[in-house]
């Protein structure tokens, strides 16, 4: 609809042109009336009409003074005057200025219906004109965006040169000193993750990087793009604490206006632009800290510490809870994995794909030594590829543990649902305790006392499951560790008999040679030949 201000001294003159013809049959609606022409100019301003129908004389402004002030300020508006037959000339005038026409009073209908079929006709132009020019200068202005973005995604890549025409000109839309780096990451929980349609991330992606066009492109502070499927944003900023303060705006606009929840992630300042590289590998970086600290969160860029080896102290923790599961003691079996996972969490703390392989190969040691100590477990439990795709699915390190930690209490609860279980656990048992102790005197009555066991039925036991009689497997498990330490260590033959329970070394070699057919020192020798 056109809109349309009518303008005259006198009421009745407003009231007549109300009722001459049908206003909406020709599109128009009629917003307001001015009985001078100071009110006639301030509803310009307010009304914003396409049209204006006024006396061409009129108090406090004449016509000739509005339609000057609209030229003067290039306002989109036509105005038809209304003149007295004395005033004829003085309306000539005013379509000099730029009327579209005058009528004389009183005012014929069928002219005024051919003076307003020529406004719609210039209106209508004039609408198509603006829309030609809106539409170029909206693609001129995505045009200019697109390539600002091209060229911000080539710097993070460390691919641009300061010699390219991009460079240029993204250095004088960005001015620095500094330059910052965020990116932006909605948390999919993924239990709503797999929920979300296609069209509902998209959404979700449209949503985000509105506010992210509100915060930082309108506002001039920098720009913002797609890279990754994460939104990145690129800042210029002189106070250094700008980028955590505006991190924690958006973070907070989003989570208020779309009831979001995202982390975000910045590297740490660069005052050159061609560093932008160094700055988003940063924020990369960074980002991943939530793995370890948790979700919706604001993360700055902080170097890692340099990760040492802890195989020994793993591997103990490994076999505490190994120990506290075959020993059926649930409370020490949640002591034990809090302690083993808590320790991985901090010593690969940064590091997610350290985490997540050290968690893996731990893990699978663990199920891997239960089987092998005669514990039944599940072919799910025992599935490795599995395994590695549950571990590595998960958003934080906690909610990796919590499932590691329902995974091996699953493992506990299924220990009694097979009748030979018990038989298998104490044998677990006894099987650990000899592999820790074999340099230790380890005698038939100890371990049968520790199996609640006369000696005589503990005998009897030991050879049905394992096929082997007791003192056999203890001198196999000692022979077993001497062959290491013959292969891997400078010992003396003596040395070594004494490290895996034997004080006479004579007495060594002959048990040695029995299960291998060779003394030590030829197996030594042997070892050292074929490798």
């Amino acid at each position: 609809m056109i809109r349309l201000i009518l303008a005259d001294d006198e009421p009745i003159i407003i009231k007549g042109l109300r009722k001459l013809i049908d206003w909406e049959s020709f599109g128009m609606e009629i917003v307001g009336h001015a009985y001078d022409g100071n009110e006639l100019m301030q509803l310009i301003e307010e009304l914003q009409p396409d049209l204006v129908i006024s006396d061409i004389s009129m108090p406090h402004q004449t016509g000739i003074d509005i339609i000057k002030e609209i030229k003067r300020r290039s306002l989109p508006v036509h105005v038809i005057f209304i003149s007295a037959y004395q005033e004829f000339s003085y309306a000539r005038d005013a379509v000099a200025f730029g009327a579209i026409d005058y009528l004389v009073k009183p005012v014929v209908k069928q002219q005024l219906e051919s003076v307003l079929d020529k406004a719609i006709s210039l209106i209508t132009e004039l609408n198509e004109e603006q829309k030609r020019k809106g539409k170029l200068q909206l693609l001129e202005r995505k045009s200019k965006h697109e390539e600002m973005q091209d060229a911000l995604i080539q710097l993070t890549d460390g691919n641009l040169s300061a010699k390219t025409r991009s460079y240029q000109e993204t250095a004088k839309q960005l001015q620095g000193p500094y330059y910052s780096v965020l990116i932006v990451e909605v948390e999919h929980l993924k239990e709503e993750s797999d929920r979300w349609t296609e069209k509902e991330k998209k959404l979700i992606e449209f949503a985000i990087g509105n506010v992210l066009q509100e915060v930082i492109i309108d506002t001039g502070i920098g720009y913002v793009f797609i890279k990754q499927n994460q939104h990145v944003a690129v800042v210029s900023h002189d106070d250094m604490d700008m980028p955590i303060l505006l991190a924690e705006d958006t973070q907070r606009k989003i989570e208020t206006f779309l009831k979001l929840k995202v982390s975000i992630a910045i590297g740490r300042p660069v005052s050159e632009l061609l560093k932008l590289a160094d700055a988003y590998a940063e924020a990369d970086q960074a980002m991943e800290m939530k793995y370890f600290v948790g979700l919706n969160r604001v993360l700055s860029y902080a170097p890692q510490s340099k990760v040492h080896a802890f195989d020994k102290q793993l591997y103990d923790a490994q076999w505490d809870v190994i120990r506290s599961i075959t020993a059926k003691r649930w409370p020490e079996v949640q002591v034990s994995l809090t302690v083993w996972l808590q320790m991985i969490k901090n010593e690969t703390f940064g590091n997610r794909s350290l985490a997540d392989s050290t968690c893996f190969s731990s893990v699978s040691f663990i199920i891997q030594e239960l089987s092998k100590s005669g514990v039944h477990l599940s072919e799910r439990a025992l599935d490795k590829r599995e395994l590695q795709q549950l571990l590595a699915g998960f958003e934080t390190f906690d909610r990796m543990s919590d499932e590691i930690i329902g995974l091996f209490e699953k493992t506990y609860n299924e220990l009694d649902s097979d009748s030979g279980n018990k038989d298998k656990i104490v044998l677990a048992k006894i099987k650990q305790y000899i592999n820790e102790h074999y340099r230790e005197e380890i005698t038939l009555e100890s371990m049968a006392s520790m199996a609640f066991m006369n000696p005589y039925y503990f005998s009897s036991f030991f050879k049905k499951h394992t096929k082997q009689n007791f003192k056999q497997y203890v001198t196999e498990v000692r022979m077993r560790h001497a062959a290491d330490m013959l292969s891997l260590t400078d010992l003396m033959v003596y040395e070594i008999a004494e490290k895996v329970g034997y004080n006479n070394a004579r007495h060594f070699s002959d048990m040695f040679k029995k299960r291998y057919g060779r003394l030590p020192m030829d197996y030594r020798q042997d070892t050292k030949k074929t490798t």
